[in-house]
């Protein structure tokens, strides 16, 4: 029995190992990623906005750094539609002489007897 219980030792030490090897394996390949994606912000690589959507696309980051990355990039992936109006001279000096007519308009009088 004693040697059954060494191999049984020996088996749990090495499950052992094997688990934490692969925990520190996986713990070295986040940081590869971090250092990449640093030096990459660093060279200049990567953008302001590179980093947001990184930002909000790891499911590592808490929801709520993640949401405020999003509202901080949709600024920048989603244009913003704007309107613009273009009056030709035609149109405008045709609004100008209406407006000046109305303004100098001779005001009514009204006749009222308070007797």
């Amino acid at each position: 029995m004693q040697m059954q219980e060494a191999l049984d030792r020996c088996e749990y030490a090495i499950k052992c190992q094997r688990t934490e090897i692969d925990r520190l394996r996986a713990e070295l390949k986040r940081r590869d990623e971090e250092l990449t994606q640093l030096l990459a912000w660093i060279d200049g690589d990567s953008d302001g906005l590179v980093v947001l959507q990184r930002t909000y696309m790891d499911p590592r980051i808490s929801t709520s750094d993640r949401i405020k990355a999003c509202a901080a990039a949709v600024a920048y992936e989603r244009h913003k539609l704007t309107v613009q109006l273009r009056v030709g001279p035609s149109v405008l000096s045709e609004r100008l002489a209406h407006a000046r007519a109305i303004k100098t308009a001779e005001p009514k009088v009204i006749e009222h007897n308070a007797a």
